[in-house]
Order: C-alpha cells, then sequence, then structure tokens
C-alpha cells in the first residue's frame, strides 16, 4: 500500500547545484504534495558525503529519495563496474529510513549489461540493504523485466495510464508509472504536455492502479528544469494534484480497480471512485447494493468536492456538468 499512497515528483540533479538552489528545491518539496522525488546517485558527479547531507535534509522534511544509481556516460559501462558502485552505494544509504532505489531510468544505453546482469544487480542491492526498501528498474510497460522476482514493484514508460495497464494488468506486483510525460514547454513530445494533460493522466493512474511520478520541464531563469534540476515549481498541475493526494488518502486501501468505460476503484457495497477523464457525460449510473450513500462530484481542474447529499441505493444516478476531468465519489453511510 506504501507504492499505492506515495506521489513521487521527478528531480534528477537538484543535489548537484548550488545552495541556493537547493533550499528552493527542499522548500518546494516541503509544501508540495509530494512525498518522494527521484534523484540520480551520480556516480562521477556528486560525493557520496554531500549527497548523504541531501537525504538526510529530504528525510527531515518526510521525502523519500529514489536513488537512481546508475547513468550512462558515468563511468559505469559494464556489470561488473555496476556492481561495485551498487555495492558502495547501498550499504551507505541503506541506513536511512527514507530511501527507495532504482538501477537506472533506462537500461537501452548500457549494451553490455544483460537483462540476467540487471536482475542479479537488483538481488545485490536486496543483499546489501537489510531493510529491503522498494527497488525497481524503469522499462516498457511491455519488458519481461517488470515479472522478475528481484524487483519489489514495476516502474515503467508508458505514453498514458490506460497503455501502461493494458500491458501490465496480470502483474502480480504493484506498478508504478514513473515516465508518463512531463508539464512544459520545451521541445520534446515527452516533456511538454498541458497541465490539464498532466491533471488527467494522474487522476487516470492512481484510479488504475498505475500511479504517475510527476515532472516539470519550465526552463527556469538558470535556463534548467525542475526535472533535471529542481529549484521552483512552476506547473499549474501541482495544486491540483495536492487534491488527488488528499482524495487518495480517503480511499480504503483495499480499493480494487473495476474497468468499465470509466475507470473505477471499489470496494463493493462501501465505497466508490470514478474518473470520468475526457468523457463529458451527463450523468452516471451506479448499481449497488441497497444502502445509504454520500455522493460528491469532485472537479479535478477547479478542485471542488461537491456534495449531492446522502442518497439510497440500488441504481444510484449522479448528475454531472458535462465537462472534462470529472470524478465520482460514493461513500456507504450507516446510522
Amino acid at each position: 500500500m506504501m507504492i499505492f499512497t506515495s506521489m513521487g515528483t521527478t528531480a534528477l540533479g537538484w543535489h548537484l547545484h548550488g545552495e541556493k538552489r537547493r533550499a528552493r528545491t527542499l522548500a518546494a518539496l516541503e509544501s508540495s504534495p509530494f512525498d518522494r522525488v527521484r534523484m540520480a546517485a551520480f556516480a562521477s558527479r556528486c560525493s557520496l558525503d554531500s549527497l548523504e547531507e541531501r537525504v538526510a535534509e529530504l528525510g527531515a522534511i518526510g521525502v523519500t529519495a529514489e536513488l537512481v544509481l546508475l547513468h550512462p556516460g558515468d563511468g559505469v559501462a559494464d556489470a561488473g563496474a555496476a556492481a561495485r558502485y551498487v555495492a558502495e552505494v547501498v550499504p551507505r544509504f541503506a541506513a536511512y529510513p527514507n530511501v527507495w532505489w532504482s538501477l537506472t531510468t533506462d537500461p537501452s544505453p548500457f549494451p553490455d549489461i544483460s537483462e540476467h546482469d540487471w536482475v542479479r544487480l537488483a538481488e545485490l542491492v536486496a543483499e546489501e540493504d537489510p531493510g529491503h526498501r522498494p527497488v525497481s528498474i524503469t522499462v516498457p510497460a511491455d519488458s519481461p523485466l517488470l515479472w522478475r522476482r528481484a524487483f519489489t514493484h514495476g516502474s515503467v514508460r508508458a505514453r498514458s495510464p490506460r497503455d501502461a495497464w493494458m500491458e501490465t494488468r496480470d502483474h502480480h506486483k504493484p506498478v508504478l508509472m514513473d515516465m508518463c510525460g512531463y508539464e512544459g514547454d520545451v521541445d520534446d513530445p515527452w516533456r511538454s504536455l498541458t497541465a490539464e494533460e498532466v491533471v488527467a493522466q494522474a487522476w487516470d493512474g492512481a484510479v488504475r492502479r498505475r500511479p504517475v511520478t510527476h515532472g516539470e520541464s519550465y526552463l527556469d531563469e538558470d535556463g534548467l528544469t525542475w526535472a533535471e534540476a529542481g529549484g521552483t515549481l512552476a506547473g499549474a498541475a501541482v495544486a491540483r494534484l495536492a487534491v488527488l493526494r488528499r482524495v487518495l488518502a480517503e480511499t480504503p486501501v483495499e480499493a480494487r480497480y473495476r474497468d468499465r468505460d470509466a475507470p473505477m476503484l471499489e470496494v463493493p457495497g462501501e465505497f466508490y471512485l470514478e474518473f470520468c477523464g475526457e468523457h463529458r457525460f451527463p450523468q452516471r449510473e451506479f448499481d449497488v447494493p441497497p444502502g445509504r450513500y454520500e455522493v460528491e462530484v469532485i472537479d479535478t481542474w477547479e478542485m471542488t468536492v461537491d456534495s449531492l447529499g446522502v442518497r439510497e441505493g440500488g441504481t444510484l444516478t449522479v448528475p454531472l456538468p458535462a465537462t472534462t476531468g470529472q470524478a465520482i465519489r460514493l461513500r456507504r453511510r450507516r446510522l
């Protein structure tokens, strides 16, 4: 359930910059809905002493550091060098409770590290970490690496939560969408989504049990972006993701995904959360067991939660404003 409720962001190199930028990053994270940040443990570009200080600072504000261990051009080109680096870094940072592990954000630039080698590296992480914190590798949603027992959860690249769900619906472990596109305005289709698209993906992914990791690619006054260097969160999606975070905090951990014409989480007879997404439904019907249900309509962009009161179960009709981005929540109420 930790993976389901965690909301992450990407700021791979925020710790490599000066004190002013690092302080801005920590302040932005502390006031954000994010409790996990994906950051690089660059083998050749940062000292482990400095990295250790940054991990401790994140822990002090309740944020998990997901350390991405291997990067192209970092001097770690083959399985032997990768194993030596993992054996150096993991025992040192395993002492911190606020750490997750990611082997790499993309294994394709490492032609001398085979699929078997990546599995062995994940096993090495587990051997060197007595706390057995989460470990993953970011791969396409159809990669066979997702199914290997050495990884605690899937970390996937896909164009949409539905695509990720279609590829991983038989997966026996939690799946995160760590690359689904960033809000931004740079010359890259993956990093130039609108805020509306990012919010819709986040809701869709959360309801499909494929949580989406956030990223921003707006160039700031230093010519850097949040996703690559931290700094200040400038996008319009962040405040709206905070609403999603609150809704998820009130969602029963036993809720399961149900695939119908709009994605829905449910605990039958107790709880229902449906995200209508791009559909502009004028109303929605729910066939629920007899009982009394509090009905709420959530506008995921306007950040409003409107109560329609308590209604009797059976066939329950919920009126909607026929606009995009609506969500519906039904919660059983007992006298």
